[in-house]
């Protein structure tokens, strides 16, 4: 991953190597691990892709229990951080213990279910178009979309702005480097960028 451009969508991720226990080897009750799974997410929902900083902050995020808790095959799983997951209220609160691999070790059954982002990397199954809407490649990503509404408007709206500050970012980067070699943008350059960054502030 290290020598990977950075993702502005769906950034692969990693587990940590361990994760802390109590004296006798179990697991803290799952609470304990809220930050450590921040930061395996970077601090996104893997879900919907929002940053917690886009959504109103930490507060607004949630644990998910990836392989639902209130399933008896999972209870072993409830305290273990590698069966959680870092996601926004409003797509922990659809996702809630929909699960339809249930009775196998898959995370979907080849058209329903989820996608696991530790194992799996989702820009094999989600594309996102230059106006921020979310476009499915594979099952089960039309499953998801449907039942988490990744496909609503405020998310569209949310990846549209992401893509532009990246495309801008870029672009004044471009800006800054030529002016320093004494090569001025004209009129018309510097007239784009102002409308970019108005785009943004409006």
């Amino acid at each position: 991953m290290s020598g990977e451009p950075e993702r502005i969508f769906f950034p692969r991720l990693k587990r940590q190597d361990s994760y802390p226990v109590k004296s006798d080897g179990t697991f803290y009750v799952y609470a304990h691990y809220r930050e450590h799974i921040a930061i395996d997410c970077q601090h996104r929902c893997v879900y919907c892709d929002a940053h917690a900083d886009e959504v109103g902050g930490a507060e607004a995020m949630q644990l998910d229990h990836f392989r639902p808790e209130s399933f008896d095959e999972f209870l072993l799983l409830i305290n273990d951080p590698r069966n959680l997951h870092y996601a926004c209220g409003r797509c922990n609160l659809w996702k809630s213990d929909w699960w339809p691999a249930r009775g196998t070790d898959a995370t979907h059954n080849g058209r329903d279910g989820f996608i696991d982002p530790f194992a799996e990397d989702r820009l094999e199954y989600f594309e996102v178009a230059l106006n921020g809407e979310i476009r499915a490649l594979q099952p089960p990503a039309g499953y998801i979309v449907r039942l988490l509404r990744l496909d609503r408007e405020f998310l569209r709206k949310l990846r549209y702005l992401r893509l532009l500050r990246s495309l801008w970012r870029k672009k004044v980067a471009d800006l800054r480097e030529r002016i320093a070699k004494g090569d001025m943008p004209n009129a018309e350059e510097l007239d784009q960028t102002l409308a970019a960054i108005k785009a943004l502030l409006e």
